[in-house]
């Protein structure tokens, strides 16, 4: 073979092995990207949910607070009012609001404090033995909210420690203007929401000059904090969920590859992430940012979330390369299979065009409707407004909706439709009056399915019309819906568990109460379930459970409220239902239970107790006297119904 011959075959496998190696890198770092947008935006996501839910509970507190205690009258007095009685005042707020302090405590809540008009602090519940002090160069937010008289939230930095500040200014009855309430939410909080209900590995940075150097060294700090790993300029809240040796000095030898990456994009104060390898493992490493009132990036949620994704891409793109190197060598070795390799390289690029149009068309589902209507017609839409409606032009929509746009709007509960308005009442006006967070309408995509949205309108002042913007909140529907199926949802069975029956039997008995209508209880427990573990193992309990479980939900009216109690033990409310017709109905389901055998375990029975409400009856009242006759009908056989 001529030395030419030589070159031109060493050309072509650099150019085959080249060409392998940049396309494979393209189809890697594309899969990655997605990965790691992902990833970022789950964390976005479940950001968002908890905010909107901080800002529901702030909202809620404050206008409790106002109703129901004695602060707009001792905010009000407390310039005319001398030292001594001002402390008697104070004291006596305290006193009214601690019950409250402690409740909300529990749903997140770090600070509560109120100021007068001037910023001088009157009563912080979370520390009432300072008072007087004048906030106005220490906390913006309230010097904002006693200069606007309007509320403001966001994240901001006190003395000892920041928070997620709800402020809200206070008004006298004669809507004078007299104060200001601050409701905080810890970063504690947001890391123990992410860690335990979103299942989200993550901890909480904040810029050092927050504080001074002196107060990093203080034990006046509310929270304990540690030099960061992640950056030189950040400190590290460090809760109970967090160990050091996890947060500090683990991720600080996983980050060192990565110090320039995190320098930079921090230095923008924008969300980014990146992946890390460490000790043979992949974790994407998400920063989002937190802003203060002035827009500045002042602290940073940051989550590690292992990818076996990524770690099964790098590796496939790894055997990838291999691969074709080794089939490279074989090419050039044996002259006659170049055909094949060029047939190859094109099947490849096929391969690569089909995935950039694939990603192009999931780029495409992500855009927003919009449109301009004076809801009667629609003037104008873009194209994913039209490839939704099935139609090429308005024209065609405006006639199939009878020249009404609210047509398109989907009747269901907890979103907008024409069914809301009363009469004369214009959608314009029931939207302005809605919550932003309920500003929600239902319709169906081109598939006919229902989708959820959120929507924005704004009033066009040329001719009046409004221009309609629709935002796809599907997934984040389905976030919320998990996460409160979590709370509600007993995770072996399907049924409501005992919180979710508790709230639901406070309910009824409400509507008992005021209707004067019958309701009964009825307890049931699977006879000797215990044997059913020890003989068949806990795998066949639980499908005796589930077993059961279905039989009885599937046997009572859809008003019936069946949930599991514990273990064994489940519970079920009859509506509108007397201690007799009660009785039958256990009876029956008893049956029920006993037809439907078991493949394993054999004959399931289970015994019943049956009672009935009675005035001034509560759940733990009519528990145990139901749990009584369960008792007896445990004593008298098994298998039976006994009421009470």
């Amino acid at each position: 073979m001529s030395t030419k011959s030589k070159i031109l075959l060493l050309v072509l496998f650099i150019f085959i092995n080249t060409s392998v190696y940049l396309i494979s890198e393209n189809i890697q770092k594309h899969m990655i990207n997605l990965i790691l947008k992902e990833d970022l935006q789950k964390l976005q996501i479940h950001y968002d949910i908890l905010n909107t839910s901080q800002k529901n509970i702030a909202y809620s507190v404050s206008n409790s607070i106002i109703r129901n205690t004695d602060l707009i009258k001792f905010l009000s007095a407390s310039y005319t009012l001398n030292e001594k009685q001002n402390k008697i005042n104070r004291e006596k707020l305290y006193n009214q609001l601690l019950p409250n302090y402690e409740d909300i405590k529990k749903q997140g809540v770090l600070q509560l404090q109120f100021v007068n008009k001037d910023n001088i602090s009157f009563l912080r519940v979370h520390k009432p033995s300072k008072f007087g002090d004048d906030l106005t160069n220490i906390r913006e937010d309230f010097k904002l909210v006693n200069q606007t008289k309007k509320p403001i939230r966001g994240f901001t930095q006190g003395r000892t420690s920041h928070g997620f500040r709800n402020t809200f200014p206070i008004f006298d009855a004669n809507n004078i203007h007299i104060g200001a309430m601050e409701i905080s939410f810890s970063s504690n909080h947001y890391q123990w929401y992410l860690n335990n209900v979103s299942n989200i590995h993550s901890h909480f940075l904040v810029d050092k000059q927050l504080f001074t150097t002196k107060a990093w060294e203080t034990k006046d700090l509310i929270l304990n904090y540690y030099q960061a790993a992640e950056h030189e300029n950040k400190m590290l809240n460090l809760s109970t969920l967090h160990s050091k040796q996890e947060c500090i000095l683990s991720n600080k030898k996983k980050l060192l590859p990565h110090k320039k990456t995190i320098d930079i994009n921090v230095e923008k104060g924008e969300r980014f992430n990146f992946y890390a390898k460490y000790n043979g493992t992949i974790e994407i490493v998400s920063f989002l940012p937190i802003k203060n009132l002035s827009q500045s990036t002042v602290a940073w949620i940051v989550s590690y979330t292992k990818s076996d994704i990524i770690n099964s891409t790098l590796q496939n793109v790894l055997v990838t390369r291999i691969v074709s190197f080794l089939v490279s060598l074989l090419i050039i070795y044996l002259i006659f299979r170049q055909i094949k390799s060029n047939i190859k390289i094109k099947e490849e690029k096929e391969k690569s065009e089909k995935q950039r149009f694939l990603l192009d068309e999931i780029l495409n589902t992500t855009d927003n409707i919009l449109l301009i209507t004076d809801f009667k017609d629609v003037k104008f839409s873009n194209d994913k407004f039209k490839s939704i409606a099935l139609v090429r032009n308005t024209s065609d929509f405006n006639n199939e909706m009878d020249h009404n746009i609210l047509n398109l709007f989907i009747k269901h509960e907890g979103y907008l439709h024409a069914g809301l308005l009363k009469d004369n009442e214009s959608f314009a006006h029931l939207y302005k009056n809605t919550r932003i967070t309920d500003r929600k309408v239902l319709l169906l995509n081109e598939k006919f399915e229902p989708k959820a949205y959120s929507i924005e309108m704004q009033k066009l002042h040329i001719n009046g019309d409004f221009l309609i913007t629709l935002f796809d909140i599907s997934k984040m529907q389905e976030e919320f819906i998990k996460v409160e199926n979590k709370a509600y949802i007993d995770g072996l069975t399907g049924v409501y568990n005992r919180n979710k029956f508790n709230e639901l039997f406070e309910n009824e008995l409400e509507r008992v109460k005021r209707y004067n209508v019958p309701l009964s209880i009825s307890i049931l427990d699977i006879d000797r379930f215990k044997s059913f573990n020890d003989k068949f193992g806990h795998s066949i309990g639980d499908e005796v459970l589930i077993s059961m479980a279905q039989t009885v939900n599937n046997n009572i009216r859809a008003n019936d409220i069946f949930a599991r109690w514990g273990g064994e033990e489940f519970i079920i409310m009859f509506i509108n239902t007397p201690l007799e017709k009660a009785k039958k109905v256990a009876e029956s389901l008893k049956d029920k239970i006993e037809e439907n055998k078991h493949p394993t375990a054999g004959k399931i029975t289970a015994s019943f107790g049956v009672t009935e409400y009675k005035d001034g009856d509560n759940l733990d009242i009519m528990f145990r006297r139901c749990d009584e006759a369960l008792y007896k009908a445990k004593a008298n056989g098994r298998n039976r119904v006994e009421i009470i």
